[in-house]
């Protein structure tokens, strides 16, 4: 993973910030009671109170479609959910910002947030007409996986209802279906979901420059009782979808032994093919970085990520990090 600015992390304190919604158009238009609503920044989202920034994943889209988690310092204000949106919104400063990691914004130029009110973990959030000037049913699929997405790192939030102009949206305009509200799932699905697998998230590696490269989350379908360790790591070893630019330094044809977890620390056991991985550091770390952020997904706990081949750990380049990032992308 590349990081393209660091920060001096300031103390991390626990942020209450309040939106108001006192005359809120949408609280009136939905008939709901104008309340106070607090969103509670947890610590893995640091305010630099110093400069005036906040932490906050966003995400938008490569340029096959793919939504891409991205932490960004994005300027402090009330009513942060608002602020993170307008980052999404196609404007010039946001794409030639984006354009130096191959990103693009996935929200119309031209849209705007007319109202936000959040109750009980939902969000309805009324966009002007210009939200529904996009042009393929892959930018509707994008559109709505980034703003849900991007809400819900918002611990207050955990679903979204769209508005258009005050009104309800029911379908997309390329046959979405609202269902009331959107709650995370399925991110960059790669195939359809059968009755008998189950969907687990992993990540492979994308770049639009040949040179910056990021992580992806896909969602894939595995033959599982329920998603674990091992499951994961098995879809992960699968290799990367065709067709969608994405690739893996994980060595083709290698299969797990065993993996288990202590004290944070996995522990991956592979077949004798892993040792045909990269000799170039840099490619090393980010096998490392694929398979840690894949089993954070199921396992959140895990900080670190140890390889082994026959019960004897792999020793890795001198400069390759074992601890893992807080974040799958920053920029």
């Amino acid at each position: 993973m590349k990081i393209y600015r660091w920060k001096l992390l300031a103390p991390v304190l626990c942020i209450v910030v309040l939106l108001s919604a006192c005359g809120n158009p949408l609280s009136i238009l939905l008939g709901e009671k104008d309340t106070d609503v607090s969103i509670i920044v947890n610590q893995s989202h640091t305010y630099l109170e110093e400069e005036g920034l906040r932490q906050t994943v966003l995400y938008y889209k490569d340029n096959m479609g793919l939504v891409v988690p991205m932490m960004r310092s994005i300027p402090w204000e009330e009513g942060i959910a608002k602020g993170a949106l307008r980052q999404l919104v196609d404007e010039p400063m946001t794409r030639e910002d984006l354009s130096v990691i191959g990103l693009l914004p996935v929200l119309p130029t031209g849209t705007d947030i007319l109202a936000m009110s959040i109750n009980d973990g939902l969000c309805k959030v009324d966009f002007n007409d210009r939200f529904l000037s996009y042009d393929s049913e892959a930018d509707e699929r994008a559109i709505i996986t980034s703003v849900v997405y991007t809400l819900t790192e918002f611990p207050t939030i955990d679903k979204v209802q769209f508005m258009v102009e005050g009104k309800e949206i029911n379908k997309f305009k390329f046959g979405t279906i609202a269902n009331l509200y959107f709650e995370r799932g399925n991110i960059n699905l790669a195939q359809e979901i059968s009755n008998d697998t189950i969907p687990v998230v992993v990540y492979y590696k994308g770049t639009a420059n040949g040179e910056d490269d990021y992580f992806v989350p896909v969602t894939k379908g595995v033959n599982a009782l329920k998603a674990d360790i091992k499951s994961v790591l098995v879809a992960l070893i699968e290799g990367a979808p065709a067709e969608v630019g994405l690739f893996s330094e994980i060595p083709a044809g290698v299969s797990i032994n065993d993996v288990y977890v202590k004290d944070g620390i996995a522990y991956i056991d592979f077949t004798e093919e892993i040792k045909r991985m990269p000799e170039n550091e840099k490619l090393q770390q980010s096998m490392i970085y694929e398979i840690g952020l894949t089993l954070k997904e199921v396992e959140p706990t895990i900080t670190q990520v140890r390889i082994l081949s026959g019960g004897k750990e792999i020793q890795l380049g001198s400069s390759v990090q074992l601890n893992l990032p807080i974040y799958s992308n920053e920029y």
